[in-house]
């Protein structure tokens, strides 16, 4: 059964990408929270006709962005609003009342957009925790992200984020912390057949209508506390017919990480540029880059044993 817009008499709060959320809808990916002061506020309601800044046009998406606010549209979900680093407004398209397509925006390009208004910047990144240190897993869709977080999973290792890691900069030191962004793991029905474990087995809950990816919730282990980044591992697809990894250093280090910030169109200025820049910089200071290449048909078993290897 599909989810429909329902607007709850009082707000509800949550947990997520280290900030408190107050939202008028409901989110089950996100996790239930109490706070006496939001960071960030989620409404229905009217958005801005127009705002003044730089206007960029994808195959589904129109954007029109500048310092502290995005105003976009997706065609036939909705429109929104994310300014000054603490309000997402959302106008569902007439008729739309399917909820999980319209939330999954909200935490992409709106969660994006007012993470980098914060001076934040958002990795497409998974991450396990270890030994109170984070191993961050980048690389582009299909390259295996969320189904080698699964896998370390059952190797014992602890999930701490799927599909995106908020960086910023410890306070007192020149350290790059990241934070966790929502319980979730989404997996495709390819990669759940190939995990033998009653966790991964859970098809409850696409990720949106008639789409063959699910997401399997882990609220009682969420974690939301931030964490060093001691090693990145990016996984690539390539011609070899066996998995291998190097190391990465100066400036090919620099470039590989500079790719993985996510939704980068939204780097629209120099500031975000400059904030880019530094937060990179300072994370190569201290975490080892490695670069993984698999084939395109690769066993996951394969994949595993080279990257927990270098974990």
């Amino acid at each position: 059964m599909s989810e429909r817009l329902i607007l709850s008499l009082f707000m509800y709060n949550y947990q997520g990408f280290g900030l408190h959320i107050l939202s008028e809808i409901e989110f089950p990916e996100l996790l239930p929270a109490i706070a006496d002061i939001a960071d960030i506020t989620v409404k229905i309601g009217d958005v801005p006709v127009n705002i003044n800044g730089k206007r960029l046009q994808g195959n589904d998406i129109s954007y029109i962005i500048n310092e502290e606010e995005l105003l976009f549209s997706v065609k036939d979900i909705a429109t929104y609003y994310a300014a000054y680093g603490r309000e997402i407004i959302i106008a569902p398209e007439t008729g739309n009342l399917e909820m999980r397509s319209i939330r999954l925006f909200v935490l992409a390009t709106a969660i994006a957009a007012i993470l980098l208004q914060r001076g934040l910047l958002p990795l497409h990144a998974s991450a396990i925790l270890d030994e109170d240190e984070l191993v961050l897993i980048c690389g582009r869709s299909g390259a295996g992200k969320s189904t080698t977080l699964a896998g370390l999973c059952k190797q014992g290792y602890t999930i701490f984020s799927d599909d995106i890691t908020v960086l910023q900069q410890c306070t007192d030191t020149n350290v790059i912390t990241g934070t966790a962004s929502y319980p979730m793991i989404k997996l495709w029905e390819d990669s759940l057949l190939t995990l033998d474990q009653p966790f991964f087995q859970d098809r409850s809950f696409p990720v949106r209508p008639g789409m063959d990816k699910y997401g399997i919730f882990f609220h009682d282990d969420f974690n939301s506390n931030e964490y060093p980044v001691k090693k990145i591992l990016l996984l690539d697809i390539g011609e070899d017919n066996e998995v291998r990894s190097k190391k990465l250093t100066g400036t090919q280090a620099f470039e590989a990480i500079s790719n993985q910030i996510y939704r980068p169109v939204l780097l629209h200025s120099q500031s975000l540029r400059t904030l880019s820049f530094q937060v990179i910089s300072k994370l190569l200071q201290r975490a080892d880059i490695y670069y993984i290449s698999r084939p395109m048909h690769c066993k996951p078993e394969k994949l595993l044993s080279v990257i927990s290897s270098l974990v």
